[in-house]
C-alpha cells in the first residue's frame, strides 16, 4: 500500500476551543436575555442530559429548533460567518491552535470533526485551508427546520463519516485529539491518540 503524507484529526469544541461553540454562539448572535428567554423553557431537558434522562442528542435538537428553528438560511448564514470570523478563533486554546498550525506548516492534511454544525465551522477553516466534517442543520423551502440532517456527528458517527471520505489507514501517521468520549472512537484510529492533551 503506499501510504500518503501524515493525518491529523482535531474535535473542536473542548479539544481546540475552551468551551461549546454552539452555547458561545447562541451570545454572540442573541445576547444574554434572549438567551435566558429563549432557553428557560428547554431547562429540564437540558439538566435531563447529565442526569442520564435525556439523550444528548435530543437536547441539541431542542436548542437548536428554540433559536433557529423557521429562520431564513440567508440570515443564519450570516450570523454563522460573523461568528467563525469574530467569535470562534477567540474560544481557542493557545497550546492546541499551536498544535493545529504546526500540523499545517509540515503539510499534513488536517481535519476538523465535530458535532457542532459545519456552517461556523467551515468559514474559520477555509482561511487556514483545513477540511470540516461536522453535523448538519436541515433546510426545508430557504428556511432551517431546527433538525439535524442526518445524524450528530459524534461519537462512532465521526470514523463513519471520515471513512466515507478517505482511508485512514492509507496515511501514516495518523493524529487524533480530542476531549470526551464521543473521541474515543476517532481516537482509535490514530498511532498518536491525545486525549485532552492540548490543555
Amino acid at each position: 500500500m503506499t501510504h500518503e503524507r501524515p493525518l491529523a484529526l482535531f474535535d473542536l469544541d473542548g479539544t481546540l476551543t475552551r468551551r461549546d461553540t454552539l452555547s458561545d454562539l447562541l451570545y454572540h448572535a442573541f445576547g444574554p436575555w434572549q438567551v435566558a428567554r429563549r432557553a428557560l423553557p428547554l431547562v429540564p431537558t437540558l439538566l435531563g442530559v447529565p442526569l442520564g434522562r435525556v439523550h444528548r442528542d435530543i437536547a441539541k435538537t431542542a436548542v437548536l429548533r428554540a433559536f433557529f428553528g423557521g429562520m431564513a438560511e440567508g440570515e443564519f448564514a450570516g450570523l454563522a460567518r460573523e461568528y467563525a470570523t469574530d467569535g470562534l478563533p477567540r474560544l481557542l486554546r493557545p497550546m492546541a491552535e499551536a498544535r493545529l498550525h504546526w500540523h499545517i506548516e509540515q503539510g499534513h492534511r488536517v481535519i476538523v470533526i465535530s458535532a457542532s454544525l459545519q456552517d461556523w465551522i467551515e468559514p474559520w477553516a477555509q482561511g487556514l485551508g483545513i477540511e470540516v466534517i461536522a453535523s448538519r442543520a436541515e433546510r426545508q423551502q430557504g428556511r432551517l427546520t431546527g433538525q439535524l440532517a442526518g445524524p450528530n456527528c459524534r461519537g462512532e458517527e465521526k470514523v463513519r463519516r471520515l471513512t466515507e471520505r478517505l482511508d485512514p489507514q492509507a496515511f501514516t501517521p495518523v493524529y487524533a485529539y480530542g476531549d470526551t468520549d464521543g473521541d474515543t472512537a476517532m481516537l482509535a484510529l490514530a498511532d498518536y491518540p491525545v486525549y485532552r492533551g492540548l490543555r
